[in-house]
């Protein structure tokens, strides 16, 4: 079974590897027409033996790191891991292998020190291409869009797309060809036992589900044709682009100015376009995958979007900040057929909400292939009760879904490991599983002298949780998590020492970027605030994406994860916020999981509210940096009518993870009714309280953990003082810790909101400077400013990336004078140019007055404008800037092939 990173992009051509699973699958990964395709040149693969040795590859990079729903992300040049994935270069192995009871494979191992990747990575030759590749290329695939896969006989070993081999191939947006590889090849039979091996950043294990990104190469169109979920429906004419995209932030026709004056978004949503508009995606699937089942997978749509495949409605969702997985067996077809999926987001009831929202396919899309029998969606729970230095217990519950058509007898094995190796597998007793029905499972697993992952050494631990039937491992989940605990009592605790959120409130737009923030572009901002001292990161007012988090729990940044900003009314005449279908019966299916069996909640009776808030807590309940869940911000009802949905929500929350401490941030407590009763402070673990300190050391000795939180206050540092005076009072979230987009009711030509520490670039205010002071950050100054602007400075904060969509530089453009201070006083205009293979992605600058992000030019604010720059494809990026009456520059960009590789800890 061909497998991919969602990180690698399957229009850059990478090596070839095999794996030998289970001692009887042999499984390809990616071998292309100039790699190890026949499996006998470089980089070949053992025929027999259940060994396998990279010859031809090259040596393993440290640095290979867990990936936001569990898998790992290759480093450049290495071979790609996946969600649940297959390993990051340095990942698998060194020597000794990884193997298990009937396992891996023999003496040997996995790889030979040299790591799992040959040179190039995973080439999508044979299987994985998506169509378009990148947005210039029309739609183009290598190999003339056809698969090519190596020519492996059947019991070799080898095969060209082995097993359920290379699960997506298109080239033109009809489609290509899917390679012809043998259908399976007998690996050896693997040794019982083995030892994990020392190589790589985190040791990860081979897997069997497949999981393939679905960014690349999508059709777009604004608008609502008729018949545009059709398969045959024509849409050669719409633009071609890859997704994460955020159509609002460009508009209909970039690059000229998307924001007006009299848009239905109002200012609240920043003055910016919305409307109905579709993606259409083309795809094929190889005839190996008779009997599997394929979902398809979307980290956020924004917003209430329908879903089709091949013409077929598979599912309908209203909420944009929830991810959601949809059956598309049923309407697929196999042995390389075109495939349509297409989906329709619709933000045209407006205002929908208090800031900006975004549109569209915002975040990531990958298609899941698995047994019928497998872990079900997010099922995977780990919990690590008081850990210590000296052990720590890694308690696991899953759930297996048998969607079959007979019973299974079934077990469940776990694999932990870290960069120090793999711990040996615990198997679970077997249980019967009925067709189309549930087991839940459980198992632990002990840990000496464990890696506790704290602020300061945010160190991933990796769980593969199989799912065997008659011997055979016939799906796995992989999930990445920290041995670390949080309490609360009288104050926080993070592994038994006293800690307080050192916290920003934010929303989750990135100016220029939109909603669609590459992941560099998150960790870039993390480090930013990192570096005033900031330690935690309220998600105001909805669920955050999984790249965020995965970027939270890799540089050590405390987050208090808040689900919504509306319940069931508006707060003000934002008629399609979440209140609109908070408590409306949900269609099915729903996109999520089984609801928790508490009082008054069921699928059968199931509401909106209810199928979010359980999708929410279970996709984000293995996240170490998630410290605290939120309910709601600033939620108006009277008590009454509140108490019975706080009720459900906290019984929800407590089913799900019962690891966790609930909040909400509510707003003037003592007058709506929650303070001096008890009926709020009954049910919540910490005492939330947005503006209001006087209440809340009052009422947080109500709650059974005697802790209370500034949930949001001002930006004023006076505060601060009483946060650390008082014990049971865990931290602050400031409003606001970075300028934002929308909440501008009235305000135009401004599209935003100014009132954060730091201004959307990253550019410190003198209150930001302040709060480094006081929290005790190392300290920075402002950069030298000057009076007669002579010259442009360009400088890439990055000069070195890869040709990866979640890779990007900013290139700062500087109105300096001569010796290069910057006059900030000018707002000229800077003309941007490129050359080599890179493309600017948008042109941006601190200012809040509407002014397009696309195109080449943009006025500096206060001296400074940006071009955000992304890799093509390998090779050197020549940016210039020039602006008229000044002496011109340029900055250079060496571009690799590769996938992304965040940094971890204080970094970028």
């Amino acid at each position: 079974m061909q497998t991919r990173s969602r990180e690698s992009k399957p229009d850059l051509a990478r090596g070839c590897v095999a794996l030998l699973l289970a001692g009887s699958v042999a499984l390809l990964q990616g071998c292309d027409s100039t790699s190890a395709g026949s499996g006998s040149t470089d980089g070949s693969v053992a025929a027999t033996g259940g060994s396998l040795a990279v010859t031809g590859g090259a040596p393993a990079v440290t640095g290979g790191a867990l990936g936001p729903n569990g898998g790992t992300i290759a480093t450049s040049g290495g071979t790609t891991g996946r969600i649940g994935g297959q390993p990051s270069t340095g990942g698998v192995s060194s020597t000794g292998g990884v193997s298990s009871t009937g396992g891996v494979s023999s003496t040997g191992g996995v790889s030979s020190a040299g790591g799992i990747s040959s040179a190039g990575g995973v080439s999508k030759t044979g299987g994985i291409s998506t169509a378009g590749g990148q947005p210039t290329t029309g739609g183009q695939s290598t190999a003339g869009g056809t698969g090519q896969a190596g020519a492996g006989a059947a019991g070799s070993g080898v095969a060209g797309q082995s097993g359920k081999g290379g699960s997506l191939s298109a080239g033109t947006p009809a489609g290509g060809t899917a390679g012809s590889g043998a259908a399976g090849g007998t690996a050896g039979s693997g040794a019982a036992g083995g030892t994990a091996g020392s190589g790589g950043s985190t040791t990860t294990l081979p897997t069997v589900r497949t999981i393939t990104a679905l960014d690349n190469g999508w059709l777009f169109y604004v608008g609502d044709p008729a018949d545009a979920q059709s398969a045959t429906f024509a849409d050669t004419g719409w633009r071609t682009l890859n997704v994460p995209h955020d159509w609002s932030i460009e508009g209909a026709t970039p690059p000229s100015n998307p924001f007006s004056s009299s848009a239905a978004t109002t200012g609240r949503g920043g003055y910016a376009p919305s409307g109905i508009a579709w993606y259409r995606k083309h795809f094929t699937l190889p005839a190996s995958g008779s009997g599997d089942k394929f979902y398809i997978e979307f980290d956020g749509v924004m917003a209430n979007a329908s879903f089709y495949v091949n013409g077929t409605l598979i599912g309908q969702h209203p909420y944009g900040y929830v991810s959601l997985r949809y059956d598309m067996t049923a309407a697929v077809t196999l042995g390389g057929k075109d495939n349509v999926v297409a989906v329709r987001s619709d933000t045209s009831v407006q205002p929908a909400e208090r800031f900006y929202t975004g549109a569209g396919i915002y975040r990531h899309v990958r298609v899941i292939e698995t047994n019928p029998v497998h872990v079900d969606q997010w099922a995977t729970y780990i919990q690590t009760p008081a850990p210590t230095a000296a052990s720590a217990t890694v308690n696991v519950q899953t759930t297996v879904l048998n969607s079959g058509t007979t019973s299974q007898s079934v077990t469940v094995q776990g694999v932990v490991s870290n960069a120090s190796g793999a711990l040996g597998p615990v198997t679970t007793a077997a249980q019967t599983i009925a067709a189309g029905a549930r087991a839940n499972f459980t198992f632990s697993v002990p840990v000496s002298n464990p890696q506790l992952w704290d602020l300061e050494h945010p160190n991933m631990y990796q769980l593969v949780t199989s799912v065997r039937v008659g011997g055979a491992t016939v799906d796995d989940d992989v999930q990445s998590f920290g041995i670390r605990e949080i309490k609360f009592d009288t104050g926080m605790t993070l592994n038994g020492k006293s800690l307080k959120f050192q916290g920003v409130a934010n929303h989750q737009d990135y100016h220029g970027l939109g909603m669609a923030p590459p992941k560099r572009a998150i960790q870039r901002r993390l480090a930013q605030l990192k570096a005033l001292g900031v330690n935690a990161w309220r998600t105001a007012h909805d669920p955050p994406s999984p790249d965020f988090l995965d970027m939270t729990d890799r540089m050590g940044i405390l987050v208090l994860d808040e689900f919504a900003d509306t319940w069931t009314t508006t707060k003000y005449a934002d008629k399609g916020d979440y209140s609109k279908y908070f408590d409306v019966a949900a269609s099915t299916p729903t996109g999520m999981p089984p609801l928790p069996v508490v009082t008054g909640v069921s699928d059968a009776t199931a509401v909106w509210y209810q199928v979010d808030f359980t999708g929410w807590i279970m996709r984000d309940r293995n996240h170490p940096s998630v410290a605290l869940y939120s309910v709601g911000n600033e939620i108006g009802h009277g008590l009454s009518y509140r108490t019975p949905y706080l009720t459900k929500m906290i019984a929800m929350s407590h089913a799900l993870d019962p690891s966790r401490s609930d909040t909400q941030a509510l707003q003037s407590p003592a007058s709506i009714g929650d303070y001096p009763g008890t009926e709020t402070s009954d049910l919540l673990d910490v005492w939330g309280d947005n503006y209001d300190l006087a209440t809340c050391l009052k009422a947080m000795v109500q709650v059974k953990t005697k802790s209370g939180l500034l949930t949001e206050f001002g930006t004023e540092t006076s505060t601060w003082d009483s946060v650390t005076a008082n014990p049971g009072l865990t931290g602050e979230f400031m409003w606001t810790g970075v300028d934002y987009l929308g909440e501008a009711d009235k305000a135009w030509p401004s599209i935003g909101n100014t009132s954060g520490i730091m201004d959307e670039l990253g550019g410190v205010k003198t209150l930001g400077y302040a709060w480094q002071t006081i929290w005790g950050a190392p300290k920075t100054t402002p950069p030298a400013t000057g009076t007669t602007a002579t010259q442009v400075v360009l400088t890439a904060d990055h000069t070195a990336i890869v040709a990866d969509w979640d890779d990007i530089s900013f290139v700062q453009a500087t109105i300096a004078d001569a010796a290069g201070h910057v006059v900030t006083s000018s707002s000229a205009a800077i003309t941007f140019a490129i050359t080599g293979p890179g493309t600017i992605v948008a042109v941006d600058s601190a200012s809040m007055t509407n002014e397009t992000f696309r195109g080449k030019v943009r006025n500096a604010y206060q001296g400074i404008a940006y071009a955000l720059v992304q890799a093509t494809g390998p090779g050197t990026i020549t940016v210039t800037a020039s602006a008229t009456g000044l002496t011109g520059s340029s900055a250079t960009i060496q571009a690799s092939a590769g996938s992304f590789v965040p940094c971890s800890g204080t970094c970028d």
